[in-house]
C-alpha cells in the first residue's frame, strides 16, 4: 500500500532541464521533507511539476522520506514488538498514509451522522502504541497537520448514542454494542484523565455495567472450556433466560503498517466498567459502599484506589498482551488462541478493588425488560482483597498417554469452574497441622490446592525446576502440551474471609475462580474475568445456584494489583 500521490507528469519531447529539475537530489529531499512534515502527506502540487521531482519525492520512489517523518511524528516501539521485526520504510510510509487519511476524515466528521469503525481503529491502535508522541495528535491543544480532539468528538458521539437520564428509561431500550461503540468506549477510557465526568455521564454507563445479559463479556462464552470448538454446535435449552453458548466470529480486517491484519474489537463492557468504577462518586446514586462495616476493608485498599490511577496511555508495553489476544482470539470456532506461557505470572500476587451488586428484585426487573432499575436502582460497591497463587500442573508421567490439547478433564458444572460439586470441604483447621515455618495463609492455600488436585485424577504439580522446559515444549500453541494453570488463594471483604480456587482458560486467558466464604453463611460465587493492560482484573461474578445455561444473578468486579511495597 503506497501513500496517495499524483501520477508523474506525462513525457514530452526532450528539452534542456530547467527549474526544479536542475536542483541536486539532496536539495529536493530537503524541500520535500519540509512539505511532508507540515502535512504528513505527499506534496501533491510539487509532485506534478516534473518527472524529476516526482521521481525524487514520490512515496514509491522515496519511502525513506515518509518513514523518517513518521518516526518524528509517531511512536514506533510497539510496532516493532508486535510485528516481530523492525518496520521497513515502506511499512511506515503506508501507515503514515493510513493515519493521515483517517485523522483528516475524523476532523471533518459530524458525530451526529456517525463515526466510521475504520477510523476509530486507527485511533485505538495509536493509543495502545502510544509512548508519548501519538497522543499529541488526539488531545487538545492540537499540533499542525492531521489531528483531532477525540475527547470532544466522542463526548458528542456518546451524547447521541448513550441514554443519559431520560425521563422514562423503560421506553429507550439499551445502548448499542457495535464495533464503533466498543472502540469509542475504549478510546474514552484511555483519555478519561483529559476530561471531567459528571454524575449524568456515569449514569449513562449503567446499562453496560448492570445489564450483563445484553452485552458481550468474554471473547467466547464462559461456559465453553474447550476452544476452538471446530464447528461443534452447542444446543441451547429453551426459555426466555437461556444463554447463547456458541462462539461468534468477531473478526475485523484492519490496515496495519502496509498489511491487512485480522483482529477482534476489544470488549465494550470492560471499558464501560473501568470508566464507571474509575470515575468520581455519583452523589445521586444510592449505594451501600459507605456502610460502617466496610471501613476496615476500605482503609486496606485506599492507597491504590482505581479512581486515583492514571490511565495507561503513556506506556505501550502494558498493551502488548491485549493486542496479542485480540489478534489470536477472533473466533472461538477456529482461532487457535494463545499459549499457556502467555498467562503464567499474570495472576499471582495481591489484588484489591471492589465488587458490586444490585438488589435481586431490581436484577429480575432488568432481566424482564424493565429498564428503570438500571438507571435508578440502588447498588452496593464493596471493597475486597485477594491473594492469589499460580500452580502449573501436568498429567503424571506414569499415567500420561498422548497429551491432548483439550486441557483439564473437568466435567463438573461451569458454575463451579468445571470442578465437581462434591469436592471435599476445606480443612477447617489446616493451620494447626502446618509445618514449622509455614505461615497461616500458606497453609490455607496449600490445602485449597490439594483439594483441587484431588479432583484432577492423574495430574501433578510441575516442579519449579522443570517449568521452563515444560513451557518451551509447548511451542507457540501451549494447548497441545497437557499443561494447565491452577489459581488458588484467599481474601477478605466486608462479608468475611473467603477461599478462592480455580483455573485459567488457556485460549484467551479467562480466569475462573470459585469464591467460598468461611464460615459458609455467604455461600459460593463464581468469578470470571481477564487481566487487562496495566494490571487491571475486570469481570463479573454470578451465583452458583442458577444452572449455567441460564442467566444468573450477577454483578461486576474490578481489581488492581497491589504494589510490592504494600503486598
Amino acid at each position: 500500500m503506497e501513500l496517495d500521490s499524483p501520477a508523474p507528469p506525462a513525457r514530452r519531447s526532450p528539452t534542456p532541464a530547467t527549474g526544479l529539475a536542475l536542483l541536486p537530489p539532496e536539495i529536493l529531499a530537503h524541500i520535500g521533507s519540509f512539505l511532508v512534515a507540515r502535512d504528513l502527506a505527499p506534496p501533491t502540487a510539487l509532485l506534478r511539476t516534473c518527472r524529476a521531482v516526482h521521481g525524487a519525492l514520490a512515496p514509491a520512489a522515496n519511502p525513506n522520506l515518509y518513514a523518517d517523518e513518521f518516526r518524528r511524528s509517531y511512536d514506533t516501539g510497539a510496532a516493532a514488538r508486535r510485528l516481530g521485526r523492525e518496520p521497513t520504510a515502506r511499512d511506515l510510509a503506508a501507515e503514515l498514509r493510513t493515519r493521515t487519511r483517517g485523522l483528516s476524515r475524523l476532523a471533518r466528521t459530524a458525530p451526529e451522522t456517525g463515526l466510521s469503525p475504520n477510523d476509530l481503529w486507527i485511533v485505538y491502535l495509536m493509543l495502545i502504541e502510544n509512548d508519548g508522541k501519538n497522543i499529541r495528535r488526539l488531545v487538545a491543544p492540537l499540533p499542525d497537520g492531521p489531528a483531532i480532539d477525540m475527547v470532544s468528538l466522542l463526548d458528542k458521539f456518546h451524547a447521541r448514542t448513550l441514554s443519559t437520564g431520560l425521563e422514562d428509561e423503560d421506553e429507550v431500550g439499551y445502548p448499542p454494542e457495535r464495533v464503533v461503540d466498543s472502540l469509542a468506549m475504549w478510546i474514552r477510557w484511555f483519555l478519561d484523565e483529559y476530561t471531567i465526568r459528571t454524575p449524568a455521564t456515569l449514569r449513562s454507563l449503567r446499562p453496560y455495567v448492570f445489564a450483563a445479559h445484553q452485552y458481550e463479556l468474554f471473547f467466547a462464552p464462559w461456559t465453553v472450556l474447550d476452544l476452538p470448538t471446530e464447528h461443534q454446535h452447542i444446543r441451547q435449552p429453551e426459555g426466555p433466560y437461556s444463554m447463547d453458548e456458541n462462539p461468534k466470529d468477531r473478526t475485523n480486517r484492519v490496515p496495519y503498517y502496509g498489511q491487512t491484519i485480522e483482529i477482534a474489537p476489544p470488549l465494550l463492557s470492560h471499558a464501560a466498567m473501568l470508566r464507571f468504577f474509575g470515575g468520581p462518586e455519583d452523589p445521586e446514586d444510592p449505594s451501600s459502599a459507605s456502610a460502617p462495616s466496610l471501613i476496615d476493608v476500605a482503609a486496606d485498599i485506599e492507597e491504590t484506589d482505581l479512581r486515583a490511577r492514571p490511565r495507561p496511555v503513556l506506556r505501550s508495553e502494558v498493551h502488548d498482551a491485549d493486542f496479542a489476544r485480540l489478534r489470536a482470539c477472533t473466533n472461538g470456532v477456529w482461532s487457535r488462541g494463545r499459549s499457556l506461557s502467555a498467562w503464567r505470572g499474570l495472576f499471582s500476587g495481591c489484588w484489591e478493588g471492589t465488587f458490586t451488586f444490585i438488589d435481586f428484585q431490581a436484577f429480575h426487573d432488568i432481566l424482564s425488560g424493565r429498564h428503570r432499575a438500571i438507571y435508578h436502582g440502588p447498588y452496593g460497591e464493596q471493597p475486597q482483597v485477594w491473594k492469589l497463587r499460580e500452580t502449573l500442573i501436568r498429567p503424571k508421567r506414569s499415567t500420561a498417554g498422548p497429551r491432548s490439547r483439550r486441557g483439564l478433564p473437568l466435567r463438573g458444572p461451569m458454575t463451579h469452574a468445571g470442578f465437581p460439586k462434591d469436592m471435599r470441604a476445606f480443612s477447617m483447621n489446616p493451620m494447626a497441622n502446618r509445618p514449622v515455618g509455614t505461615s497461616p495463609e500458606t497453609a490455607i492455600i496449600d490445602d485449597a490446592l490439594a483439594r483441587q488436585l484431588e479432583a484432577l485424577d492423574g495430574y501433578e504439580v510441575v516442579p519449579e525446576s522443570e517449568v521452563a522446559a515444560e513451557l518451551a515444549a509447548g511451542g507457540d500453541d501451549g494447548q497441545d502440551t497437557g499443561l494447565a494453570l491452577l489459581v488458588t488463594g484467599m481474601g477478605h471483604s466486608a462479608w468475611g474471609r473467603f477461599i478462592i480456587s480455580g483455573h485459567v482458560r488457556v485460549w484467551d486467558g479467562l480466569l475462573y475462580l470459585v469464591k467460598e466464604y468461611a464460615p459458609f453463611q455467604r455461600g459460593q460465587w463464581i468469578y470470571r474475568g481477564y487481566v487487562l493492560s496495566d494490571d487491571l482484573l475486570v469481570g463479573r461474578w454470578r451465583d452458583t445456584l442458577t444452572p449455567e445455561h441460564f442467566y444468573g444473578y450477577e454483578g461486576t468486579f474490578v481489581l488492581t494489583r497491589r504494589s510490592a511495597e504494600l503486598a
